[in-house]
């Protein structure tokens, strides 16, 4: 009697080696892919957000003599968003024009230090306070603003009201920065920062970029290192940041 015997086939180890050799070429290809795909559906989002408090700013100005609102006012209790404040009833630029739009999810960046952060006056958006002035000084008119489709209004940034003098800076206990300032020579020191504050000013959020809302409501996305240059500009004084260049 004939005994045959049975070979089950395998992989042999040099052929599993070539298997996961593949297999890490093809993730290292694709896995940057997968996370710049991610981040660009993260940017609409956030344009969206700025696009809504963009239109919202326009019908403002028509209600109130076609002035832009203010960086922030004391307009009493309650404020929308619930706890998040600055505290005795102050409500920022955004929460004032929170009854244009009614949404409390436009007021978080997707990509900011904290979707839902209970104090997203930091770590998501700013306004230009050249644009939307602090208390105390006289608002500023849709006519004062000599080219309002290249003056910036709000904007991707650490803190809730941004200017030309902080655009490089996290320090101490303020958020005045510009995403991704650390990568273009500017200082993230932590201080009394929390690491995501930190992280988000040195790597920045929509690749290299951050969403910009204009004087005329529209938005576009913009390099970090434009916005940053147009702070330095000194002629004509502060490029974009200035309502008063044409």
């Amino acid at each position: 009697m004939t005994i045959k015997k049975v070979y089950r086939g395998g992989f042999t180890l040099i052929e599993l080696l070539v298997v996961i050799a593949i297999i890490s070429i093809l993730a290292a290809i694709l896995f940057p892919v997968f996370a710049r795909a991610r981040e660009n559906a993260r940017r609409a989002s956030c344009m969206s957000n700025l696009k809504q408090m963009g239109l919202a700013m326009m019908q403002y100005t028509q209600d109130y003599d076609e002035s832009y609102p203010f960086a922030w006012s004391s307009l009493g209790s309650p404020v929308p968003g619930g706890t998040w404040n600055l505290g005795a009833g102050n409500w920022t630029w955004a929460q004032i024009l929170y009854p244009y739009h009614k949404s409390l999810q436009v007021f978080t960046c997707p990509s900011g230090v904290s979707a839902n952060a209970t104090v997203p006056f930091r770590g998501h958006y700013g306004a230009n306070v050249a644009l939307l002035v602090l208390p105390g000084n006289s608002s500023i008119k849709l006519s004062a603003v000599q080219a309002p489709a290249s003056t910036y209004a709000f904007m991707d940034a650490g803190n809730y009201t941004m200017n030309t003098s902080y655009l490089y800076s996290l320090t101490a206990n303020n958020g005045y920065y510009i995403p991704g300032a650390g990568r273009l020579g500017g200082s993230c020191a932590p201080g009394t920062n929390g690491a995501a504050l930190v992280d988000d000013c040195n790597s920045g959020r929509h690749l290299d970029g951050m969403n910009m809302a204009f004087a005329d409501g529209h938005v576009k996305w913009l390099k970090s290192s434009v916005v940053l240059k147009e702070g330095k500009t000194a002629s004509p004084p502060n490029g974009a940041w200035n309502p008063a260049n044409g």
